[in-house]
């Protein structure tokens, strides 16, 4: 994955192949598949490429259908859904040769003035200095072995608060940012959010289980993503992610994460996924 944000900022650079299909960059990566977050983020540059310039994205909706290989190209094809006087709605198919392996349906708005207030961020969280970080944390519990500690170097992750098990189920809240500064651009900090939302919000189903996420005796794997994008947001700055999991059941996990800068919520995202036991745990 990629080990800065240079590195970070390439993986969205997408290719035209046409005047609405793209191609993607692949990274070197250790997983077997790719990255989800890696799909959401490339899919939503695909679908921002074709609106009218000055529309930002504010929601999506995303199904992964099926594993995509992570030594195979990664193409998108966009279809105009409508342009409206201050909104625009696109569906993407992402697609590795003639396999289709994801679907979006994204939604742009032109920003416009209107009714203002947000949720306070959770309190008593410890500042991000104080936090261990994710690689430090799988280290102790998992050793060096393994190998999704170097898989996402260019973020700097950092536990707020230990995972736990309570009364809404599993939580867990992280601070998460780029190590080094992004540029500008807002649609590259939208993807770059996309991305980072994916890297620790199923793994919270698992919480309130005596099951380790990555453990061989669970079969885990994103079904569907969805996330609405508040305000404008800077990923190289601290975001703290605030993540619960009400409900697990029929071999699936649900959980909910809402993401906060500056006291202030800038976007929300949900997301199923299968958590099968396949073996003793």
């Amino acid at each position: 994955m990629p080990k800065d944000v240079a590195e970070l900022c390439a993986l969205f650079d997408l290719t035209a192949t046409g005047r609405l299909s793209f191609r993607g960059p692949q990274p070197r990566t250790l997983l077997q598949r790719l990255f989800g977050g890696q799909v959401l983020g490339q899919t939503l540059v695909a679908a921002a490429q074709t609106v009218p310039r000055g529309r930002l994205v504010h929601s999506l909706n995303a199904y992964f259908l099926r594993p995509g290989a992570i030594d195979t190209p990664l193409d998108f094809d966009v279809e105009v859904m409508r342009d409206g006087h201050t909104f625009s709605n696109r569906r993407v198919m992402a697609r590795q040769g003639e396999t289709v392996i994801f679907e979006m349906t994204v939604s742009f708005q032109e920003p416009e003035p209107g009714l203002e207030h947000s949720a306070a961020p959770p309190v008593g969280v410890a500042v991000p200095e104080a936090c261990p970080s994710l690689p430090e944390v799988l280290e102790r519990r998992f050793g060096r072995q393994i190998h999704m500690i170097s898989e996402w170097d260019a973020l700097d992750v950092r536990l707020a608060a230990l995972p736990n098990a309570d009364r809404q189920g599993g939580s867990m809240r992280a601070w998460v940012r780029t190590k080094q500064p992004m540029p500008d651009d807002p649609l590259l900090h939208a993807a770059v959010l996309a991305y980072l939302s994916d890297i620790t919000l199923l793994s919270v189903t698992t919480v309130p289980h005596e099951v380790e996420f990555m453990s061989p005796s669970l079969q885990a794997a994103s079904i569907d993503h969805a996330m609405w994008f508040h305000r404008p947001v800077r990923v190289d700055e601290w975001l703290l992610y605030d993540m619960i999991s009400p409900s697990a059941s029929s071999a699936r996990g649900f959980a909910m994460g809402r993401l906060f800068q500056a006291d202030v919520a800038v976007a929300s995202c949900a997301q199923e996924g299968l958590i099968r036991v396949i073996g003793d745990c």
